[in-house]
């Protein structure tokens, strides 16, 4: 049976809670990408983000029943997939600091977690178009801002001139930049290139 795709939370959520698949594949179709790049940004690491995703979604599911309950869905889904980066952090003793504060951006969920729903849209859109980038200068882009190499180690790494690394990512800055939207978005996007940009210079 075919099912509306903009049915609004209240709708979604009396079909979830009746067991609908459909209303089911509308919300992780909706979340799963930003969930992801969400969680990522605690795990560093896009399977084990990935993983706590799906791992989310599967609870979710079995819990269905008591979906009513749930005000807002997406600060819900936000909400699970940040305590379960902590619980993965704190179970693994991992970056003891940053699980500190994690600990107290916890306190003031509520507060943040809009800004963090658009910032885990526009991490998608970023990894959207390095994927769409020419194959050196996704090579390059990858290995600069999602593995933490310098321009050197990069350069010594795929057998290139360490002006031809900062060619390309320039390159990729340029073609990023044409690309994400929203305009709103925009400079918030650039932002976050430029600090890691910073950091790969070092």
């Amino acid at each position: 049976m075919a099912i509306d795709q903009h049915l609004d939370n209240e709708q979604l959520k009396s079909r979830l809670a009746a067991g609908d698949s459909l209303a089911f594949k509308i919300l992780f179709d909706k979340y799963y990408k930003q969930l992801v790049y969400f969680a990522n940004r605690f795990t560093g690491d896009m399977i084990e983000a990935e993983d706590i995703v799906m791992d989310v979604f599967a609870k979710f599911w079995q819990k269905k029943a008591t979906v009513i309950s749930i005000t807002n869905l997406s600060s819900f889904l936000f909400g699970s997939v940040k305590n379960a980066c902590i619980d993965l952090l704190r179970k693994e003793a991992r970056f003891p600091m940053l699980f500190q504060e994690l600990q107290d951006e916890l306190l003031d969920q509520n507060a943040i977690i809009e800004g963090e729903e658009i910032f885990a849209r526009l991490l998608q859109q970023v990894y959207e178009q390095i994927e769409s980038l020419p194959d050196q200068c996704k090579s390059i882009f990858k290995l600069i801002y999602l593995e933490g190499k310098s321009t050197k180690e990069v350069a010594a790494m795929l057998n290139l001139s360490v002006q031809t690394v900062r060619n390309q990512k320039t390159r990729g800055l340029s073609l990023i930049r044409a690309k994400i939207t929203p305009q709103n978005l925009l400079s918030f996007a650039l932002l976050q290139i430029a600090m890691l940009y910073t950091q790969a210079m070092r």
